[in-house]
This record gives structure tokens, C-alpha cells and sequence, in this order.
């Protein structure tokens, strides 16, 4: 049986800013998109982003998270895009997390945001 949150879908891009980005001095730039699709005959308030960034040394950090506390409608068949860009000590990042839609009143989907790869050009195979 598929559940409310497996119905909503999710696209992520990322892209590695090689012009601002100073591997010498550890810095590396990211920009981040993550696509939601509302596929319910109902609009849904996003309530919440929240992700963790786990830094190629293991350094977990959380990400700024601009909805929590605020209501933001995405309607029915409709998508939401959230972008953010980030600097990372290492060339190789995770970032993982949830976003929380409420449906009504007494009803919080939580949807999980599956670990994607913030990665240089070339450091993987």
C-alpha cells in the first residue's frame, strides 16, 4: 500500500560553482534544487524543511530551514521549488533530511528527503 507521503514526488539537482569555489582553502560552492510535486486533489501548507549536511570529515551540520513557522501553499497537481546554495569544507557532501506538508488540521505527511551527493566534477568515478 502506497502512503499519503510515498504519493508526493520529489526531484533534486545540484551543481558544483567551480568559479567561487577555492579548493585550496577548502571552500567548496553548491547550489542546490529540490522539486516537490503536490499530487493531491487539495492543497497542503508546507510547514517545514529540514536537512543535515554531513561534511566529507563527518562534520554534521543542519540547514537553514526558511518555512518552519511560516505557511506556504502549494496547491493541488502543482510543484514547489527550493533552492539554496552551500559551502562545504570538503569536496564530497551528503545532505539528507524531511520536509513536512500539513494536510489539514490534525494531519503532518512527512516526506523524506533520500541522502544526495554534493560533489566535485571528477572526484567519483
Amino acid at each position: 500500500m502506497v502512503s499519503v507521503a510515498d504519493s508526493f514526488t520529489l526531484i533534486i539537482d545540484t551543481e558544483y560553482v567551480e568559479e567561487v569555489s577555492v579548493p585550496a582553502q577548502h571552500r567548496y560552492f553548491f547550489t542546490y534544487t529540490i522539486t516537490l510535486t503536490n499530487p493531491l486533489s487539495q492543497s497542503v501548507n508546507l510547514s517545514s524543511i529540514q536537512l543535515l549536511l554531513t561534511d566529507g570529515d563527518g562534520t554534521v551540520s543542519k540547514l537553514n530551514n526558511p518555512f518552519q513557522d511560516n505557511d506556504y501553499l502549494i496547491s493541488s497537481q502543482q510543484d514547489f521549488c527550493y533552492s539554496n546554495d552551500i559551502i562545504t569544507h570538503s569536496p564530497l557532501s551528503i545532505v539528507q533530511g524531511k520536509i513536512e506538508v500539513q494536510l489539514n488540521a490534525s494531519e503532518l505527511v512527512v516526506i523524506m528527503v533520500e541522502p544526495f551527493r554534493l560533489v566535485t566534477p571528477n572526484l567519483l568515478h
